[in-house]
């Protein structure tokens, strides 16, 4: 199996940091750290016995959480890894602020009865739809976004990946986006759409960011889909959605190279867009199912090896219009290539 794989890139040109928790409406929307931006993981699925689930990214976070100075704000569809809650609760006992939101399905796992009961206060959706997020902010500086949830089957068992930027204006956003669900209960649709920097540039880098359902997010990664004049290349646990299928399936018809691995699960449905493709039977569209006797959870598109769609939304009418999710989208082929060497893994482990 592969390796557990961290990736790092570091900044063509070091600024100062901004302070930390800056005002959410703070100019410009040019940021950058003063060393490494950004840092990529992927999960290693080998899915070991519970007692033998050590050295993993929930580790790894808990140790970058046990740095924060001032607030930790965590929005979690599911948590249960223990490293990370023993991380929350001496943050707490050490008079670092931490607000949690969680998904209402997952409000009763002990993990969270243990963080109220320590003093932490969780709030959660308390609808149908999900609060799909898997966000962490750590000091309004650093955020950990991607599609794993925080638990151990997601980072021990199931293909996930997980991004850590350093970026005070774009954790601006998503200190936004947590203040309308942990402060004013606001959740899907009904959010206000209050992102103060949707569009930034980060190390020279152009970055898109945006949160799902108060903004429509299907119809513009099917507008970027459908600009592709090479190839594309996606990992989707759950792919139902026209507006982007569509797109792709128009571009593999114009002659783009299409190829992408679907969760198996979530390929058997009677809406998911693997049956769709594979019924093209044009060449230079390749889809396959997944090889992990699990999940694989990615949520991922790589458009001409320079742009990469990922967060925890899945390709689906409900995180487009109900759920609470969030993108990122990155314009950069170093950082694409990182994502690219990763589907290259999933789809030569996939079934043929």
């Amino acid at each position: 199996m592969r390796k557990f794989l961290m990736i790092v890139l570091l900044l063509f040109t070091a600024v100062a940091c901004d302070d930390l928790l800056p005002a959410i409406d703070s100019p410009p929307i040019v940021d950058s750290g003063s060393g490494d931006w950004y840092q990529i993981y992927f999960t290693n699925p080998t899915c070991p016995p519970e007692n033998q689930r050590q050295g993993g990214l929930d580790e790894i976070i808990a140790a970058d959480l046990l740095e924060a100075q001032l607030q930790v704000d965590m929005a979690a569809f599911d948590f249960d890894a223990p490293p990370m809650v023993d991380a929350l609760i001496a943050l707490k006992n050490r008079g670092v602020t931490v607000r949690v939101v969680t998904d209402t399905d997952h409000a009763d796992q002990s993990s969270i009865n243990r963080l109220r009961r320590n003093g932490i206060s969780v709030v959660e959706d308390k609808r149908g739809a999900f609060m799909h997020n898997k966000f962490i902010v750590i000091d309004g500086r650093y955020i950990w976004t991607g599609s794993t949830n925080f638990t151990t089957n997601d980072i021990y068992c199931y293909n996930n990946n997980l991004v850590r930027i350093d970026s005070a204006h774009l954790a601006a956003n998503y200190r936004a986006e947590m203040d309308e669900m942990y402060n004013d209960r606001k959740f899907g649709p009904t959010s206000p759409v209050a992102t103060p920097n949707d569009q930034l540039t980060i190390g020279g880098v152009r970055v898109e960011n945006y949160f799902a359902s108060e903004t429509k997010v299907a119809p513009i990664i099917g507008r970027l889909v459908s600009q592709a004049q090479n190839d594309i290349k996606f990992m989707a646990f759950s792919f139902t959605h026209e507006d982007i299928g569509e797109a792709m399936i128009e571009r593999a018809q114009q002659g783009v190279n299409v190829q992408g691995v679907f969760e198996t699960t979530g390929s058997q449905t009677e809406f998911s867009y693997y049956g769709d493709m594979l019924g093209e039977r044009l060449p230079n569209l390749q889809v396959r199912q997944d090889g992990n006797p699990r999940l694989m959870h990615h949520k991922v598109i790589i458009i001409d090896g320079k742009t990469t769609i990922f967060g925890s939304f899945n390709f689906t009418g409900n995180a487009n219009n109900n759920n609470d999710e969030n993108v990122l989208i990155v314009h950069d082929p170093t950082f694409a290539s990182y994502f690219l060497a990763e589907f290259e893994a999933v789809w030569n482990e996939a079934k043929q």
